[in-house]
């Protein structure tokens, strides 16, 4: 319901409600009015009854006097002593009516100041009343000027939000195409510095150069150990023997995953046999970036290929039963070395001086290098080393 039409019938039941009062007032005062006088009538007749009755009672003895006088041949001065006494009591009966009318006058007076009084009283409150409900009106007046005033401010409000939410989606969609274009423009840096350039590395990639290095250490110090364990089960080789298969088949890996990317970077560049280096940048490497997030989907089919009978990793084929968990890590490892851009480097020549810096020693010091024990991994070819190697370094004499 509108808060205009609230407010009016208010203001009319105020009004009606400040009406009767004042009504009720006047109707008592003029009967209060009317009762007086009525008290005043009946108190004149019975007070002129009860002179009459006097005058009468007094007028039948003078009577009586008198003829008691007349029947007694009584002397003209009694009579006239009779008839003085007679004009005395009428005077001193005139008198009391006299003192009688002013006491009703004294006490009329009396009423009518009590009834001036009252009336004064009531014409006060009557005034208040009018005042109230004047008051009353004119703040029933503001409140609906002020409700009209609220109305149109409402208005606005309502207009003012309705826009300042319009101006908020359209800053929620600026700011989300800025944040997209921010994101397509970052990837797009990124993806310019990242390429070829291995110094800058994504690190939402769990499989950066700076993991592959961490896995290269823990293959050797896991599965390496394991799959050293198995061999020295399974046949009775010497220590350097079980050191040459697993660095064999390390390596046979290695050569067939650097061998695999090579082939498929190459199909893509026969597509676009012609174009100069410039051209084909970006297509190469969104190629690159594909094998390598394909990698993970790729790299089963890889296993079954470099296990199978038909595969050219002669020692991965026939030590396959018995180091099953060392050739999967090693062919997962060295994909993902391969893949990178550039590719990873695993070095199995250390050289015939042994270097600190790239390599550890096995179960002994020297300073000449004996054999290889596990490979060194470096960043790219001649780049900074990632997982040091071991070397069994020559037995001093």
């Amino acid at each position: 319901m509108n808060a205009g039409v609230i407010i009016n019938c208010c203001l009319s039941c105020c009004q009606s409600l400040l009406k009767i009062p004042i009504q009720i007032m006047v109707w008592i005062l003029e009967k209060v009015y009317w009762v007086l006088e009525c008290i005043r009538y009946f108190k004149r007749q019975i007070v002129n009854k009860i002179r009459n009755k006097a005058l009468g009672y007094q007028k039948v003895k003078v009577e009586e006097e008198l003829h008691t006088v007349e029947v007694g041949n009584g002397t003209s001065n009694d009579r006239k002593l009779i008839e003085d006494k007679i004009r005395l009591q009428q005077q001193e009966h005139q008198l009391e009516l006299a003192k009688d009318e002013i006491l009703r006058l004294q006490e009329c007076n009396r009423e009518m100041g009590s009834l001036r009084n009252e009336n004064n009283h009531n014409v006060k409150i009557l005034e208040q009343k009018e005042h109230d409900l004047k008051v009353a009106r004119d703040e029933v007046l503001r409140l609906q000027e002020c409700n009209r005033e609220i109305g149109s401010l409402r208005n606005e409000n309502n207009n003012s939000v309705k826009m300042l939410q319009d101006y908020k989606e359209k800053v929620n969609e600026l700011q989300r195409e800025k944040s997209d274009a921010l994101t397509r423009l970052s990837e797009v840096m990124g993806s310019k510095l990242r390429d070829n350039n291995p110094a800058i590395t994504d690190l939402n990639d769990p499989n950066r150069p700076m993991k592959l290095g961490d896995q290269f250490s823990e293959l050797y110090e896991n599965e390496w150990t394991d799959a050293y364990s198995d061999l020295e089960d399974f046949k009775k080789f010497t220590e350097i023997e079980i050191i040459e298969v697993l660095i064999k088949i390390l390596k046979e890996i290695y050569e067939t995953c650097l061998a695999d990317v090579s082939q498929q970077l190459s199909g893509h560049r026969s597509t676009v046999h012609g174009l100069s280096d410039d051209e084909i940048e970006g297509f190469i490497k969104a190629v690159k970036d594909s094998i390598k997030t394909n990698a993970p989907k790729y790299i089963p089919l890889l296993r079954k290929k470099i296990a199978s009978d038909s595969s050219s990793c002669k020692t991965v084929v026939q030590y396959r039963d018995c180091c099953l968990a060392y050739i999967e890590n090693c062919v997962n490892l060295c994909y993902y070395v391969a893949v990178q851009d550039p590719p990873m480097v695993i070095d199995f020549v250390p050289g015939q001086i042994f270097d600190k810096q790239s390599w550890k020693e096995y179960t002994r010091s020297g300073t000449e290098v004996e054999y290889v024990v596990w490979p060194a991994l470096y960043l790219y070819k001649g780049g900074p080393i990632m997982s040091k190697g071991v070397v069994q370094p020559k037995e001093t004499k």
